[in-house]
């Protein structure tokens, strides 16, 4: 791994938080874009272990919503189905949303004839991080389809945790949801 000390790997920590680009980032710390990324990434896993462990813990609440939408590689998310489209849904849990992935294949049959307007149908949660998530994955200019979980699972992060110092939290939460990170940092100075 590459030798970033702690204080750098802080700076590139806010600028995750800061919603910074990692060309922005690697401009802005003067590192190489590729270790930004590699650490972009090993923060995104984490996120979404820590969202995914969130999720499970709510699962049994009574006042879920799930509302489908679509991911095309080349024109992102959508409400409509398009037959190259991966599916996933927000599932609205209390005041937070979370998003999941369709594993079965056959279920996405059932659902070919979605409505565009179908999340008003499920209320303003699911519809306001429909909006958000499309608003925020135009900055990226287009995502690695291996990457769209993990860039779904950091907006679901950032929108449930608007209110509170994201920097703070994705400080804390590292360690307890990357083995990776874990063995990057060990001997940090």
């Amino acid at each position: 791994m590459n030798g970033l000390s702690k204080y750098y790997i802080k700076k590139l920590i806010t600028c995750f938080a800061d919603e910074m680009t990692a060309t922005e980032t690697a401009r802005k710390l003067k590192v190489n874009r590729n270790t930004v990324n590699k650490y972009f990434r090993i923060i995104r896993e984490a996120i979404a272990d820590y969202q995914q462990l969130q999720v499970s813990m709510q699962l049994h609440s009574s006042n879920k919503q799930i509302v489908p939408f679509y991911w095309h590689k080349s024109t992102g998310i959508s409400m409509l189905n398009d037959s190259e489209s991966a599916i996933f849904y927000i599932v609205t849990i209390n005041k937070n949303a979370y998003v999941e992935q369709e594993q079965d294949a056959h279920k996405n049959e059932s659902l070919l004839g979605i409505n565009p307007q179908i999340a008003t149908k499920y209320g303003d949660l699911a519809q306001s991080f429909f909006i958000y998530t499309k608003d925020k994955l135009t900055k990226f200019y287009g995502v690695k389809e291996e990457y769209t979980y993990l860039y779904l699972k950091e907006l679901e992060f950032r929108f449930n945790n608007r209110e509170k110092e994201i920097a703070k939290l994705i400080w804390r939460i590292l360690p307890h949801h990357s083995a990776e990170w874990v063995k990057t940092t060990r001997f940090r100075k």
